[in-house]
């Protein structure tokens, strides 16, 4: 997902950090205000670090908004600061907002989450080797559906085929697939095809009546306005030109931070609204499926449409995040206590500031860091990789021109390596995207700087002649 471009992220509104605060409604508490001061500290320092353009951040207490701030540029390039109400992309944070709408038409009657959605589908129906999907397996990401295409954009404007056909061309059932828990945004937009055919409307118009604008979500939709919005980033730091997703329900909503952290408060226990009923919103949090793999390392389980964790002390979280080409959102909450968490950024840079964001978060609650800070490990052991790398070529080179020469088989062995630590940082900056380019945005060209010195400094051990036996 990412050079010279880095440095345009880094003219002085970026790094001193244009910070915009707003909506104080009500006054933070003490503890709001020791964490927005150690926020006003730790989020310049990375923004810096990291390449990120901007972001902006919402804290909620008690169930209420009460602080919200801008960090960096719209658009470095421009000079343009960053505003609290910047419109963004929030990528796959539309999912948890697409849940809200799928139980809203379950509570009023229209939907059968547990029954197949080849019932209603009348433009596309899943083939027979999917099997009776179901609304709720969708979901919880239970169908067995593979991922999608999700490097599929348009520019604004340009003829996209229909929901159906793309549908049609991108759907994928993944082998074995046993009720087990697969990440499928495929899934998701299958589930808005669900919500046409069975709600009988266009599942934006559906999604503004019936969720955004009753929850007070006034800026967001999942239809562009043509407003204008921040410069999204890359993961090497370039611009990103405007684009459109052919479906919705997966990673198309567009919104504020307040549009988001009204999202966030209506989800908190007591809280009034005329969306849900308080079970409904108890299923969308409920953990129906645990979760493994990668997601496993920053979460416990998934519901309808949020991911789970238990506290360290007891109480349960539900959050989720969005990555696209550009854009990252994060959207925290304890649903028992009322605080909460949003974070959108428009740099693809950004997980390591959320994580470290998210990580001061936890302190103010006071709780172990959650899940997603747990991105920040990755940057230790980066860390100690690089040290060592520049270790080991020195010792490398001590030994090729101080020591005695290897054996002949072990001077393959040591070649080997060198080739490969020389060559896969060149195959990795040759990729779109890499996990690794996400986690480690600031510290990858230093782990690879590293890996090539310590590769020529064992291809200069395998091959000097040293001073025999």
């Amino acid at each position: 997902m990412r050079g010279g471009a880095i440095a345009r992220l880094r003219p002085a509104a970026a790094v001193l950090a244009t910070i915009a605060a707003t909506l104080a409604v009500p006054p933070a508490s003490a503890n709001g205000e020791a964490l927005s001061e150690r926020l006003g500290e730790t989020i310049p320092a990375r923004l810096a670090a990291d390449g990120v353009a901007g972001v902006v951040v919402v804290l909620i207490e008690g169930g209420t908004p009460v602080w919200t701030a801008a960090f960096g540029t719209a658009d470095p390039a421009a000079g343009r600061p960053l505003t609290a109400d910047a419109l963004f992309r929030v990528e796959s944070l539309s999912k948890p907002v697409t849940a809200w709408g799928a139980v809203r038409l379950a509570e009023t009657g229209r939907l059968d989450l547990d029954a197949p959605v080849a019932n209603c589908l009348h433009r596309w129906r899943p083939p027979p080797e999917a099997g009776a999907v179901t609304p709720r397996a969708l979901l919880t990401h239970t169908a067995g559906i593979g991922l999608g295409d999700v490097s599929q954009r348009f520019a604004p404007g340009a003829a996209m085929p229909d929901l159906p056909a793309h549908l049609a061309q991108d759907f994928r059932v993944m082998p074995g697939a046993g009720g087990g828990f697969s990440y499928s945004d495929t899934g998701y937009n299958l589930l808005e095809l669900v919500v046409e055919d069975c709600g009988g409307e266009r599942f934006a118009g559906f999604m503004m009546r019936e969720v955004l604008a009753p929850l007070g979500m006034t800026r967001a939709g999942f239809v562009p306005t043509g407003a204008e919005m921040p410069v999204g980033h890359d993961l090497r730091g370039r611009p990103v030109a405007p684009y459109v997703y052919l479906a919705h329900a997966s990673g198309g909503l567009l919104a504020t931070a307040t549009d988001m952290a009204r999202f966030a408060a209506a989800g908190m226990a007591g809280a009034r609204q005329d969306v849900l009923t308080a079970g409904g919103v108890a299923a969308l949090h409920h953990p129906a499926v645990p979760v493994g793999g990668l997601f496993g390392l920053v979460a416990e389980g998934y519901g309808l449409g949020h991911f789970t964790e238990t506290l360290s002390d007891g109480r349960r979280a539900v959050w989720h995040g969005g990555q696209g080409y550009g854009w990252m959102s994060q959207l925290h909450l304890v649903p028992e206590t009322g605080a909460g968490i949003v974070l959108l950024s428009n740099s693809q840079r950004a997980w390591p500031l959320f994580a470290a964001i998210l990580r001061d978060w936890s302190d103010s609650l006071g709780v172990e860091p959650v899940g997603m800070a747990r991105i920040l490990r990755a940057e230790q052991a980066a860390r100690i990789a690089i040290a060592l790398a520049f270790g080991t070529a020195g010792l490398a080179l001590w030994r090729a021109f101080r020591g005695r020469r290897p054996a002949i088989a072990l001077r393959l062995v040591v070649g080997g390596v060198a080739a490969a630590l020389i060559l896969w940082p060149a195959w990795a900056a040759s990729r779109d995207y890499l996990f690794l380019f996400s986690i480690l945005p600031g510290l990858w060209p230093w782990l690879a700087a590293g890996s090539v010195v310590a590769g020529a400094g064992l291809l200069a051990l395998a091959l000097a002649p040293g001073r025999g036996r």
